[in-house]
């Protein structure tokens, strides 16, 4: 993959790395990369300092098309994961993601899948106020004798999944802005008297012969009242106290989103990767995911 992604490069940093089985989740939600994934070991974790520096061992099946047939089987990969950024001497920030396939004792083949291996290397930088140049390259076998393409159909999808990095990174930074506006009491404002769009300043409530009837929606930012005609709805994802994935369709005013582009990266990636972690077990001792069992359900606020 070579070529220009949209967003800057922290951002597009904050949506590549996972180094917990919730980061795993949340970026899948997202880029639709994996179907499911288990984190067997971290080596390296990210850090104040370095937010974006992981090095952990994982586990990742990709479906294959008409695998669910009994035609074929998916493909697993167990591998090593590294990425972070590099300062360069002229200043430069070189932001690095590597997959290479590694194999244990203890990573045993699983029953209906056929082990695979593969090694990709990516490079980023930043090249513009919204914009970073990628360059990668990788290599795969998918093992077994099953149809080349079919096996390629499935890295293909997950290695073109880079170009919603940016799209991850600041849904991400949303909800964690979403959630410390929360902690904060913030949404306890007081009611707004005046119905009033915080965007266009027009009149949220239309005239019906029986009254007034309200058709606005509520910013979760700002409490502010937002129009049909600028609210803007993001499908947001979370992780529920029973660590279920869940997805929902959050209403914001555009001053908001626009506050969030805008918002340190890095202090998001930091509370996300370092400050709060989770872990839950799975068949191989670690954390474990498969997507099948997370909840399909959507959930509008608006």
């Amino acid at each position: 993959m070579v070529g220009p992604l949209p967003g800057t490069l922290d951002e597009n940093m904050f949506g590549l790395v996972s180094p917990t089985l919730e980061a795993m989740r949340i970026k899948s939600s997202y880029l639709n990369d994996f179907s499911a994934a288990a984190v067997l070991a971290s080596i390296v974790e990210p850090t104040e300092e370095e937010p974006f520096r992981s090095v952990v061992v994982k586990w990742m099946e990709i479906d294959i098309p008409m695998a669910s047939l009994g035609i074929v089987r998916n493909r697993d990969y167990v591998y090593l994961e590294s990425s972070g950024i590099l300062l360069l001497k002229n200043g430069e920030r070189i932001g690095y993601h590597l997959l290479h396939s590694v194999s244990f004792p203890e990573t045993h083949q699983l029953p209906n899948r056929v082990r695979g291996n593969m090694s990709f290397c990516a490079v980023f930088h930043q090249d513009g106020p919204d914009r970073t140049d990628c360059h990668g390259t990788g290599i795969m076998n998918p093992g077994g004798d099953m149809i080349r393409t079919m096996a390629l159909s499935g890295m293909v999808q997950a290695t073109m999944a880079g170009l919603k990095y940016s799209y991850c990174g600041q849904m991400k930074k949303l909800t964690w802005l979403l959630k410390e506006r929360h902690a904060n009491g913030r949404d306890q404002s007081a009611p707004v008297v005046k119905n009033v769009c915080v965007t266009c300043s027009k009149s949220t409530t239309s005239s019906k012969l029986r009254g007034l009837r309200k058709s606005s929606s509520t910013c979760k930012l700002c409490c502010g009242p937002v129009c049909r005609s600028c609210k803007v709805s993001k499908k947001l994802s979370f992780i529920s106290p029973d660590l279920e994935l869940i997805q929902r369709k959050v209403v914001f005013c555009v001053k908001c989103l626009m506050e969030a582009t805008r918002m340190d990266t890095l202090e998001a990636a930091r509370h996300q990767f370092v400050y709060k972690q989770s872990i839950h077990r799975s068949a191989y001792g670690s954390s474990a995911y498969d997507a099948s069992l997370s909840s399909n359900s959507t959930v509008s606020l608006a």
